[in-house]
């Protein structure tokens, strides 16, 4: 195990757990957050400062009271977190969710140097040297290592619980590990998401709200290259076919990314590469165009769940035009994780997928939302999975 690199904590653990949603906990998290809020030089890092609201005393207790009963309701023991690569601060959830189910928490860290972990990494340290919270450097392991078998084995095998983020790949590789037998897995599999635009509702809106929809979609896509399961790969739009209101709205979504999104060289040899890869490995028939090469539009000649199989990312979107959206279940796969959405009831799109009985569809969030972390994510409770609850 000499090939672990401790960033905090070390690798021991009390022989306990916690209760849910502890006082303690809570203060903790907030103490990070107002750290992060009241510096200005991190504004400029929006997933940092959403994290840093999400983590605040108030919000924390709302969620809390979800939890019925939360006085009988502990942690499991130790919590392994195996995030992703390309998201910055999926690791910092991830713990977070431990923390607040009452576990200690073992956390592998990405192997890419994202700056927000290093800030984050450093306002951990501040507060955990502090007899005060001295108690959360027991709980708290944040590691790095290569890609080893014999390291992620022993973690394994000390784990109560494991949250499992990588992808369909990760969760095969993790799943020949031995581990105890009361450990419980949560499985994060490879899964993508849509938006589902209104084009009636669209067409009557100023060129102000246009902009400000065009923008809160730019958030929810470009913001992590579009490899982040919630970012909308695919946007259907509903209603009569209405060609100027989408020109419009891409045209303005390209003036966006062309002030925001940085379309270097790479970016644009992976998306070139990744257009190529998705011709030739589809058997969906479509035609891409573009104005600037900041975005793409793969337009689909039928509607087909076979969307899920098209994913080149960095600003490239698949569009259907449907006349209802009752035919959305043409669309719905298992695969399909989140739906995003704009003019449209949102209890319709809920009363739609209980009908059609999909396997697919464990979010439905307004355009904007789709990047937000909550405890209630790819259809797992988060808390009551990591927890154990004393019955009577």
């Amino acid at each position: 195990m000499n090939k672990i690199k401790l960033v905090l904590g070390k690798l021991t653990f009390p022989n306990k757990a916690y209760q849910i949603f502890g006082i303690n906990t809570i203060n903790f998290l907030n103490k990070v957050s107002q750290d992060i809020l009241k510096n200005k030089k991190y504004s400029k890092y929006s997933d940092l400062i959403s994290f840093a609201f999400y983590i605040r005393k108030k919000n924390l207790i709302k969620i809390s009271k979800k939890y019925q009963n939360k006085d009988r309701i502990m942690g499991r023991g130790i919590a392994y977190h195996i995030p992703p690569s390309n998201v910055p601060l999926n690791f910092a959830y991830s713990l977070v969710f431990g923390l607040l189910s009452g576990n200690n928490n073992i956390v592998r860290l990405p192997s890419k140097n994202f700056i927000q972990i290093k800030i984050l990494c450093k306002i951990f340290y501040k507060f955990l040297k502090k007899k005060k919270y001295l108690e959360f450097y027991k709980r708290i392991c944040l590691i790095k290592y290569d890609r080893s078998d014999e390291i992620s084995s022993e973690l394994s095998k000390k784990a109560d619980v494991r949250l499992i983020w990588g992808g369909d790949e990760t969760i095969s590789q993790f799943k020949k590990y031995s581990t105890s037998p009361r450990c419980i897995d949560l499985n994060f599999a490879d899964r993508y998401s849509i938006s589902i635009i209104n084009l009636n509702k669209l067409s009557k809106i100023s060129d102000n709200n246009l902009k400000n929809i065009a923008n809160r979609f730019y958030n929810d896509s470009y913001i992590m290259d579009q490899k982040g399961c919630s970012s909308p790969q695919a946007v259907i739009w509903v209603g009569s076919d209405k060609k100027k209101i989408k020109e419009k709205f891409y045209d303005t979504l390209s003036e966006i990314a062309k002030k925001k999104y940085d379309n270097d060289l790479p970016v644009t040899n992976n998306k070139i590469a990744s257009l190529s890869m998705a011709a030739i490995k589809s058997e969906v028939d479509f035609v891409s165009s573009y104005k600037n090469f900041n975005l793409v539009r793969i337009k689909l000649k039928k509607i087909s769940k076979d969307i899920e199989k098209i994913h080149p990312h960095f600003g490239t979107f698949v569009e259907i035009n449907i006349n209802s959206i009752s035919l959305i279940d043409k669309i719905i796969s298992k695969k399909l994780q989140t739906i995003s959405y704009y003019g449209i009831d949102k209890k319709k799109i809920y009363n739609l997928i209980l009908k059609c009985g999909t396997l697919g569809v464990d979010r439905v969030v307004p355009i904007g939302r789709a990047l937000d972390m909550n405890i209630e994510w790819d259809g797992y409770d988060i808390i009551r999975t990591l927890s154990r609850i004393i019955g009577n």
